[in-house]
């Protein structure tokens, strides 16, 4: 292998560490946040009195918690199967040393036992002196030193890999027990809300038996939400309306943008999971309520802020009747819509980037919960944000 070539190998394996290493850090914080949002859950779970106002609550969030336990595991997984792939390419890597450790230390006792046979030294001296110039001598004095340099260096170099190769196999091992024990942990507390789930299944059974009145506390809620959902469309509707909307050059810019970013658009929250789907639906636990939802509910933190999915201008801002706020960012033709925020860090016709904070969501008095309501418009109709967002 010539000396470009091994520079080559040696760059691809350099970038492939790194990138191992990146995925590994950011699989660890994506573990890190999970594990705090079941702890806030536990919290809450812990000091919710249990009543009909929350019931259907502290359901959510054991189905919640379960979901996130679930991810927990898979995400611990991920990290041992990386693990692994590193130690078997390690193992591998310490293999090949060993073996041309030991085809070097062959030659070398095969060199002593010849030098002693031979007298390899007065053997040297004499292919030395038996140059025909100094030129020649010199050369093969070199030549000598060299080969015995090389040999020798090349033998504290295995020495040196071999070490450092054992001592890593030693520390991934290490961790693999770590993430074993992890994994095997986190079954255990998988089974136990499975447990707890079960446990409440005579809540459940206190929610079949009272139907009629959960049912109307939901849709009592499902309906302020449609009345501001049609706050929403009339307001976007009216901007479409306008005649020189679509014609401006800088909207169309804006439109195709967005529009080639889709799928790809991040979050509206920095972390978050979707606890309520695009479309019209039954509630997920009531189901005689039906839930009509122009974007998605995404649960998240308490004390997060909303941020902007795209580059666009701050539309207008609708405070309601409870002193939450609603944020209509425009994005050309296209608008994104953050409801539910407890307080803004915008003004409308503010230029906006993508991932600028836009105000903080907020958590609910009676069960603890923080949801974003968000939406996508296209052309002054809903979209599913899941067909937008990188990952939804």
């Amino acid at each position: 292998m010539n000396i470009i070539s091994k520079i080559l190998v040696l760059i691809v394996f350099l970038s492939t560490l790194n990138s191992i290493s990146q995925t590994k850090q950011e699989l660890e914080n994506k573990k890190n946040q999970i594990k705090k949002e079941i702890k806030n859950i536990e919290l809450k779970l812990s000091d919710n009195r249990k009543n009909k106002d929350i019931v259907i609550s502290d359901i959510e969030d054991i189905k919640f918690k379960i979901d996130l336990q679930e991810e927990l595991i898979l995400n611990i997984n991920t990290q041992l199967n990386l693990i692994l792939d590193e130690i078997n390419e390690n193992e591998k890597n310490l293999f090949d040393l060993n073996e041309r450790q030991i085809i070097l230390k062959n030659e070398f006792s095969k060199m002593l036992n010849k030098s002693f046979k031979n007298r390899l030294n007065l053997n040297k001296i004499m292919f030395v002196f038996s140059s025909s110039s100094f030129v020649q001598a010199y050369k093969r004095i070199q030549y000598f030193k060299q080969y015995a340099k090389h040999q020798t260096k090349t033998l504290e170099k295995i020495k040196f890999n071999t070490n450092r190769i054992s001592n890593l196999i030693i520390d991934l091992n290490s961790k693999r027990t770590d993430k074993l024990n992890l994994v095997n942990e986190n079954e255990a507390v998988k089974k136990n809300l499975v447990v707890q789930y079960d446990s409440l299944n005579s809540q459940i059974i206190q929610i079949n038996q009272n139907q009629e009145f959960y049912a109307s506390q939901i849709n009592e809620k499902n309906k302020k939400v449609l009345e501001l959902d049609k706050q929403i469309q009339k307001i976007i509707e009216s901007a479409i309306d306008k005649s020189e909307f679509l014609t401006t050059a800088e909207v169309k810019k804006l439109s195709k943008e967005f529009n080639s970013n889709k799928g790809r658009l991040p979050w509206p929250v920095s972390n978050g999971y979707v606890i309520l789907g695009f479309g019209r639906q039954p509630h997920p636990i009531v189901k005689t309520a039906i839930i009509q939802s122009n974007g998605v509910r995404i649960r998240t933190s308490k004390g997060l802020s909303a941020r902007s999915i795209f580059n666009g201008v701050v539309y207008s801002i609708i405070v309601s009747k409870t002193k939450t706020y609603t944020v209509i960012i425009q994005h050309g033709s296209f608008f994104s819509v953050y409801k539910n925020l407890k307080s803004i860090a915008v003004n409308k016709g503010d230029e906006v980037f993508t991932k600028d904070l836009i105000g903080e969501i907020t958590t609910d008095s009676a069960n603890g919960q923080t949801v974003l309501n968000f939406s996508i418009f296209k052309d002054g109709k809903a979209e599913d944000p899941t067909l937008w967002i990188y990952k939804m």
